[in-house]
């Protein structure tokens, strides 16, 4: 998919910060338990030191630990205002233009969000910035959706939530549902949740259940993703001049990286 900047950050706008605008509270009732190999990470923390999220959501990677310095930003209000009703530090901003000084952050972590980004570019900028945030021999941890959802003939989380799915026959449905974003004049195919992806760009539902007059009103959103092919986040981030990847790996549907800052 090929889009320009004013496309790509319109397409973003309407289909994942306007949506995670009005899922929210239903978002966070769903996220409650931390993935393990991102627990596994922070603890490397040492006393002192600074750790921060970046589309950190309703805050579920933040800990109890009083010994270091704990800081998320979001770019969903909505969002950012549960954490807060939580007593954590979190602030709204864009991932692509972190308001934080330069080489201050010893750990931070990024948890499905870089797979929002509608072009490579705009994916590379985000990466760079929390690698501009990274104090020298600071780590990041970046977890995106992978394609591959089924590996090793193991189905993911993401697979296994299905009904119907078995775990040692999945088919890939065809994708046959096209919406139009038509304020850039482009289709984009609707996934049928809980099923292996067939496009690398599409639109992903999310089913509200709302409460309207006494009635049960139920409404779709239509969140953009871009999932990742196996090597595509690695080199990505071996384009970031002054970083060293220390570990890429799959985790349960998700291509995850670890990567370091070398210098300023």
């Amino acid at each position: 998919m090929s889009l320009n900047e004013k496309n790509a950050s319109e397409l973003e706008f309407q289909h994942v910060h306007d949506v995670y605008e009005n899922i929210a509270s239903h978002f966070s009732e769903t996220r409650q338990k931390p993935w393990p190999n991102v627990v596994k990470f922070l603890n490397k923390s040492k006393p002192g030191s600074i750790v921060l999220d970046v589309g950190c959501g309703n805050a579920k990677y933040f800990t109890n630990t009083s010994d270091i310095f704990q800081l998320g930003c979001d770019r969903s209000t909505q969002l950012a205002q549960i954490c807060k009703n939580r007593n954590h530090q979190v602030f709204n901003c864009d991932c692509l233009q972190l308001p934080i000084r330069s080489n201050c952050v010893d750990l931070c972590i990024s948890i499905a969000v870089l797979h929002h980004l509608a072009t490579s570019d705009r994916r590379l900028k985000a990466l760079k910035e929390i690698n501009r945030v990274l104090a020298v021999g600071g780590q990041a941890l970046v977890y995106v959706w992978a394609k591959e959802q089924c590996r090793n003939q193991n189905l993911s989380t993401y697979l296994k939530q299905s009904k119907i799915n078995k775990p040692k026959a999945v088919s890939t449905p065809e994708v046959t549902k096209e919406f139009c974003v038509e304020s850039i004049d482009i289709n984009l195919p609707i996934h049928t949740n809980r099923s292996n992806f067939v496009h690398n760009d599409l639109l992903v539902p999310w089913k509200l259940n709302q409460k309207k007059e006494q009635e049960n009103e139920s409404k779709t959103h239509l969140r953009y993703y871009h999932v990742f092919e196996e090597s595509e986040l690695k080199l990505l981030c071996e384009q970031i001049d002054n970083c060293k990847v220390i570990d890429y790996y799959y985790d349960q549907g998700n291509w995850c990286v670890i990567f370091e800052k070398i210098t300023i």
